[in-house]
């Protein structure tokens, strides 16, 4: 499968391809200029990676697979449907390829970078958390062990 292309959870492949007409929808739409994504700390690249802005992601998505919604015979409201959890994970990756490959050649190596940048620091919560699980597990049961006991 192409790095731009994701499957809903019915299996329907989608492609997203960035131009210049998307370019301007994002901006005056979501006030997100794509070339931006390398002079601010808290920026939008960062938020759209770590699905903090599912509202956005879902919108700018939208905007990519118009087309091909009549294509495929299908409304806004099957794309949606078709959008679960593992999707999205597998949608963001597909956008933020397309980001890149939008993007002037000189400012897609910055770009892979800050992308790499954030999936390690994702992968690294992630393995905190698991690592950590049975810890907060233990400390709930004595809490919840401590509660029953004085409500007895």
């Amino acid at each position: 499968m192409n790095i731009t292309n994701f499957k809903d959870k019915n299996g329907i492949e989608w492609h997203l391809d960035i131009n210049i007409a998307h370019y301007l929808e994002f901006k005056s739409k979501h006030n997100i200029d794509l070339s931006d994504a390398f002079s601010q700390e808290d920026n939008w690249i960062a938020t759209i990676a770590a699905h903090e802005n599912l509202d956005t992601l879902l919108q700018m998505l939208e905007t990519l697979v118009r087309g091909q919604l009549t294509e495929k015979g299908m409304t806004i409201d099957n794309f949606y449907e078709g959008i679960n959890g593992e999707v999205i994970s597998d949608a963001t990756s597909a956008f933020l390829e397309a980001v890149v490959l939008f993007l002037p050649a000189h400012k897609q190596k910055a770009m892979r970078i800050i992308l790499d940048s954030v999936k390690v620091g994702m992968e690294k919560t992630v393995e905190k958390i698991a690592s950590s699980e049975v810890e907060i597990q233990k400390k709930m049961m004595v809490e919840m062990d401590k509660m029953l006991n004085e409500k007895m």
